[in-house]
């Protein structure tokens, strides 16, 4: 497919013009390919659970507050003939709401490319969060330790896709206090191409995931570096989403590695969200839900081969902006 086919593709999604996009896909690839779609291999259905609805803790929430209203307070009119910087500030700030929602430590990590203060240096705000560790636990992890040990009574494998290293390290660390075995998938665990000698591969961790007999009933994963490199299915029928993403095709893909052929046959998928009330979580479910649903009529109904990421237009931290803090004011 040629850049300009895609960039037209790309256009009329924008558009939600369906119609258009499936038009010119069919078009391209139809003489050349033939897919088996998803809905013609007799898998059992997809479950998705309404989101666990979870207030946050005093700490977490005042910081969410505080951000959310800096950056309320921002003017991008003195960028306006910058519009590359206009973007990276946007996205800078929406990956930053984001890490509010999963883990507020991460506040002090740096964003490639962003630069700047939300919070000032000296205030009580950064001293929250500088030792927030000390402070409190976030009310997902609470929550995501209950939900954990209930899947553990019943002996059932679940995988916890979250977006964010630190968050990742942190739900590694509580759940092994807690004494749940887990293992963590992301862009770190070396594969069996790369791996040191005395390091446990990607590949390895998985196996003895899917064994019946290991103790490895929990994997913590990122759907950046994982989301389509692995098979979980004929192990694993429940997926929890700790935190979520933009991008609708790592997510779509994520949700595809308990739900293929060889198990779902005769086995539901279900998944799990955690979400925070009143914050950037409901935003981003709700966004994913929608891109999801056209991506869907397009792949499903008419196009023959395709590629999840010609549909991702890597500019939804933008149009999350525009609703969130330009739509509003």
């Amino acid at each position: 497919m040629s850049v300009d086919e895609k960039n037209k593709i790309v256009t009329a999604e924008m558009n939600h013009n369906t119609a258009r996009a499936q038009e010119i896909v069919r078009k391209t690839v139809t003489p050349l390919f033939y897919r088996v779609r998803k809905v013609d291999l007799g898998l059992r259905d997809q479950i998705f659970l309404s989101p666990y609805r979870i207030k946050m803790n005093d700490i977490e929430r005042k910081i969410y507050l505080a951000i959310e209203s800096r950056i309320r307070s921002f003017d991008d009119e003195q960028y306006l003939r910058n519009i590359e910087l206009i973007t990276k500030l946007r996205r800078g700030r929406i990956t930053r709401l984001r890490q509010c929602a999963s883990y507020a430590k991460m506040l002090q990590s740096a964003i490639e490319g962003y630069e700047e203060d939300l919070v000032d240096r000296d205030s009580e705000v950064m001293t929250w969060i500088t030792t927030y560790d000390t402070l409190e636990k976030p009310a997902k992890l609470e929550f995501l330790s209950t939900l954990v040990q209930s899947f553990a009574v019943k002996k059932e494998k679940i995988v916890i896709w979250a977006n964010f290293i630190g968050t990742i390290e942190l739900i590694s660390i509580t759940l092994a206090e807690s004494g749940y075995q887990n293992e963590k998938l992301y862009g770190k665990t070396p594969t069996e191409y790369t791996a040191l000698k005395e390091e446990e591969t990607r590949e390895s961790i998985v196996r003895r995931f899917l064994d019946p007999e290991s103790r490895l009933d929990t994997l913590i994963a990122n759907p950046a570096a994982c989301a389509e490199s692995i098979s979980l299915h004929k192990a694993c029928q429940h997926a929890i989403y700790y935190d979520l993403s933009y991008n609708c095709a790592q997510y779509l893909q994520s949700l595809d590695r308990i739900h293929r052929v060889g198990a779902s046959e005769t086995k539901e998928a279900y998944y799990h969200f955690l979400q925070y009330d009143n914050t950037i979580d409901v935003d981003i479910k709700d966004s994913l839900e929608r891109k999801a649903n056209r991506m869907y009529q397009i792949i499903d109904e008419d196009c023959t081969i395709y590629s999840l990421d010609m549909f991702e237009d890597d500019i939804e931290d933008e149009k999350a902006y525009e609703r969130l803090f330009t739509e509003k004011q």
